[in-house]
């Protein structure tokens, strides 16, 4: 069994390595966290009256309502693992979730600035 400075220089270890993971999704945000956010609560809005199509058709129509880039913007979420609608909501909105202090406090916005 690890003694006890060894298990707390394990656990400063982990703490960094997600912390690092963390920076590196704020770094390569497509766009502001308060438009993505914005752009899971649209999809999650349309997904209450329609079931996904296994297409990310209502992430491209926010997108193309709001004139963000959408390449760019589809190119993350399926990096996050959100290749379809409802997997935007509960693999790369769970991903801004962890990496973004403050992410459920954020109010959505479509502005990039």
């Amino acid at each position: 069994m690890p003694e006890k400075n060894e298990k707390a220089r394990r656990k400063a270890i982990k703490r960094s390595v997600r912390d690092d993971a963390n920076q590196k999704v704020r770094d390569n945000l497509p766009v502001p966290a308060a438009v993505l956010k914005a752009l899971f609560n649209h999809v999650d809005t349309q997904l209450k009256s329609t079931e996904c199509d296994n297409t990310l058709r209502h992430a491209l129509d926010f997108l193309r309502k709001n004139g963000l880039p959408e390449q760019t913007v589809i190119g993350w979420l399926e990096d996050n693992h959100g290749y379809c609608d409802c997997e935007t909501l509960w693999n790369s909105e769970e991903v801004l979730e962890e990496a973004v202090p403050g992410y459920r406090d954020l109010e959505p916005s479509t502005k990039l600035s």
